[in-house]
């Protein structure tokens, strides 16, 4: 199964979401995670999730090929941002999407991924789960230095790890592969998107941050692409 999650930007990149998406598709991704993307042009609840307020940028999640998803059922109450839903097909498992944004004088981008392990945590907790996007925060942010470990041990106690960091051992914080280029040329390099996964899901699995200078063209964000093994391996 073949999952990428990419923040488009379109703040600086004005495009539609069936443009960003079309950048995705010759990766042949079984499951896009989409955030900062444009509301798209067609309803289609069994292969495109969608949340945001209209003419602003919101989160989106594409189901393709043999997969199709479904809305988990939370997600009215849920924390602003955050959407579950379940994934079915070849390798079904439980996807959290995530793009916590931060507001003055509002909640903090820990307080907020906490917030959303609670109130997902038993949809997330056993079984085949996965927490996908741009999470906005790392250990290499002084300001997040605590809140993101903290975050990191509240993932775990859900039995998800981070694919890029858990199965070589890496710690969380000055990570070689960057994922956001903070200003947008480079003012600032740090490694804020992620895709945590629950056992099942995380053995073998193997991720690649995409850092071509195409994708520095088309957004501050580098895409993330993990490929997980069929269920016959996991």
């Amino acid at each position: 199964m073949r999952l990428i999650a990419w923040n488009a930007n379109y703040n600086a990149h004005r495009r539609t979401f069936e443009q960003d998406v079309e950048f995705l598709y010759g990766m042949n991704p079984d499951v896009i995670v989409l955030s900062e993307t444009k509301a798209p042009i067609n309803d289609d609840p069994e292969h495109i999730g969608w949340f945001g307020e209209p003419g602003k940028p919101g989160l989106g999640v594409i189901a393709r090929n043999s997969y199709s998803i479904a809305d988990c059922g939370q997600n009215k109450e849920a924390p602003r941002w955050f959407a579950g839903f379940r994934v079915m097909g070849p390798c079904p498992f439980n996807l959290l999407a995530a793009w916590p944004t931060q507001y003055p004088k509002r909640p903090r981008y820990g307080e907020l991924l906490n917030s959303a392990l609670d109130y997902f945590g038993a949809f997330l907790e056993g079984g085949r789960s996965a927490l996908v996007g741009d999470l906005n925060s790392s250990s290499d942010v002084l300001s997040q230095k605590k809140s993101h470990g903290e975050f990191v041990a509240k993932a775990a106690g859900l039995g998800l790890q981070s694919v890029y960091h858990a199965p070589s051992n890496r710690p969380h914080g000055g990570e070689p592969d960057k994922t956001y280029r903070h200003g947008g040329k480079g003012k600032g390099l740090f490694h804020i998107d992620y895709c945590f996964l629950s056992p099942a899901l995380l053995d073998g699995a193997k991720i690649e941050v995409l850092k071509d200078e195409e994708w520095k063209r088309r957004s501050d964000h580098s895409p993330i692409y993990v490929e997980i093994p069929n269920p016959t391996q996991v």
